[in-house]
């Protein structure tokens, strides 16, 4: 098939293969949302990881889910079984997000007819809608390279939805009953609902070196507690929870509570939501807590704010400084982790301080 054929077949079944991560998955919403609108006519179905499901379920982009376990199996094997999976719900055009050889191999034994998605990773003879970089895409926050994969097929398809997104859209809304549901949570595990709530996140499942050290996690929540008489709660994945609980032990004043592994990632997002604020690594937490229309201010050390920070007005960044940062590391080669603890828990308090004043006006 032409690859750039602007009369292609309508699509009755769509299927996007969505991205792996919580963060990046919130980030895609805004071209998910777009395609939704798109084929508004048709069925859409997402196929992701397990974890980021509820993800895309609340958001309200797909009539279905087909999900699988994060880890499981190797690649030839999980490509075998899905493409038997996906070939029984007879898709007529997948849509690629994730840029794996993987998904488009797996598509390509299934069967589908129209499978579309960036030439990468050597998969280019494997698709037949093939969708150029948009210009400058590089440069740009990476919304805009889920949205470049939405605009092209939405050329192809005339008269059938905006063509632009000027504005990426990332919010989830949550309703009143499950933000009340979400403190109730915080009275549960011994919290006071009554008081301000800030939301710690001192985790990051992908990079050790991200993580803001924990002495400072828990000296910030001491002057939270002393400043706004804060109710300070922890939030995290089911593997953090040891790590927060080093982090409340080391605390001057042991007021925090910790929510991981007590609540699934919806009610975490709920609690953010309701939060004052929500001070969090870079990782896919301070994406949730955007999404969830949360003020949000994202620490970054051995990263860059730049195409992958949380999107949204409420969303903001500081930066540590340091002469090898950014580098990427998994887990900081130096004992003193200087990009990370030139953010000391006094600026960061200070930056929090600023933003809620900003806010307030």
């Amino acid at each position: 098939m032409n690859d750039h054929n602007p009369r292609l077949p309508e699509p009755r079944n769509v299927l996007i293969r969505g991205t792996n991560w919580a963060g990046d998955t919130i980030i895609s919403l805004p071209a998910a949302k777009g395609i939704r609108s798109l084929f508004s006519q048709g069925t859409v179905t997402y196929w992701v990881p397990e974890n980021v499901a509820p993800i895309v379920h609340a958001a309200g982009v797909c009539d279905d889910v087909i999900t699988f376990p994060a880890h499981s199996g190797g690649p030839l094997l999980r490509s075998i079984s899905m493409a038997e999976r996906l070939r029984k719900r007879s898709f007529d055009f997948v849509i690629l997000f994730q840029n794996a050889f993987e998904s488009a191999f797996t598509s390509f034994l299934a069967r589908i007819p129209l499978r579309a998605g960036y030439a990468t990773d050597l998969r280019g003879p494997l698709l037949n809608v093939r969708i150029p970089f948009p210009p400058n895409i590089r440069n740009q926050h990476q919304a805009f390279y889920y949205l470049g994969i939405y605009e092209f097929i939405a050329s192809l398809y005339p008269g059938h939805g905006k063509h632009e997104i000027d504005e990426p859209d990332c919010t989830i809304p949550f309703s009143s009953s499950s933000k009340q549901k979400a403190r109730e949570m915080v009275l549960q595990i011994g919290g006071d609902d009554r008081k301000p709530i800030f939301c710690l996140c001192p985790g990051s499942a992908n990079s050790q070196a991200k993580r803001w050290p924990q002495d400072y996690f828990a000296e910030l929540a001491d002057l939270l507690t002393e400043q706004y008489g804060a109710q300070v709660v922890f939030c995290g994945s089911p593997e953090e929870t040891e790590l927060i609980e080093q982090i409340i032990s080391i605390q001057q004043k042991p007021s925090g509570v910790n929510m991981s592994g007590r609540t699934d990632i919806l009610g975490m997002m709920a609690l953010m939501s309701c939060s004052l604020m929500v001070i969090s690594n870079d990782t896919g937490s301070a994406h949730l807590a955007a999404a969830a229309s949360a003020t949000v201010v994202t620490l970054f050390g051995p990263t860059s704010p730049g195409a992958t920070a949380p999107l949204g007005s409420r969303a903001h960044t500081l930066e540590g400084t340091a002469s090898c940062a950014p580098c990427r590391h998994f887990k900081c080669p130096d004992p003193a982790h200087p990009c990370m603890r030139s953010l000391t828990p006094r600026h960061v308090l200070e930056s929090i301080h600023r933003i809620l004043v900003s806010e307030r006006s």
